[in-house]
């Protein structure tokens, strides 16, 4: 992985960002149309079932006022880790969290229904693709998704892959 100039980066940004913002699933189908040795695919049916349950348990603790951190890849590119804060249900700011350095990730600035949205949206397009790897996990008490990973299972390496990662969720007052 790399980091990229912020000049680079806003290019890159508006020709990929809605892939990235995705968490990828935007990488070529194999030519073969084979998947790599090993490969199983997603029960698409118990993926989505775990969205609806976990975005019923996030609605049940009507937090709107939250602060997190979130880390993103869109192969090639490795996002600084950035701090997001939400207030009344709307993004308020993004900033680098501590140790980081760069610029925040634009792609960042969802709050974590929106985050819901995008697992959504992954997980409609996954289901048509024809290796699709998914990997999603929530937080088993507030419910809020804190890992998406969507890339492709045809053994095809780096490009088209992405990945964000939540942490240090913290409501505020």
């Amino acid at each position: 992985m790399f980091k990229l100039p912020a000049a680079a980066l806003l290019g890159l940004l508006m020709t990929a960002a809605p892939l990235a913002q995705a968490g990828g699933a935007g990488g070529p189908v194999p030519a073969s149309g084979v998947c790599r040795p090993g490969y199983v695919r997603p029960d698409f049916v118990a993926l989505n079932r775990q969205l609806r349950q976990a975005r019923t348990l996030w609605q049940a603790q009507g937090l709107k006022t939250y602060r997190y951190d979130v880390r993103q890849v869109a192969a090639p590119v490795l996002f600084p880790t950035t701090r997001v804060t939400v207030r009344g249900g709307q993004v308020t700011g993004t900033a680098l969290a501590p140790g980081e350095s760069g610029e925040p990730s634009p792609l960042a600035r969802l709050t974590l229904e929106g985050r819901f949205d995008t697992v959504a949206q992954i997980l409609r397009e996954q289901a048509r693709a024809r290796c699709p790897d998914v990997r999603v996990s929530y937080d088993p008490a507030l419910g809020f998704p804190v890992l998406l990973y969507s890339g492709l299972g045809d053994g095809g390496i780096a490009d088209g892959f992405g990945e964000w990662t939540v942490t240090n969720f913290t409501p505020l007052q």
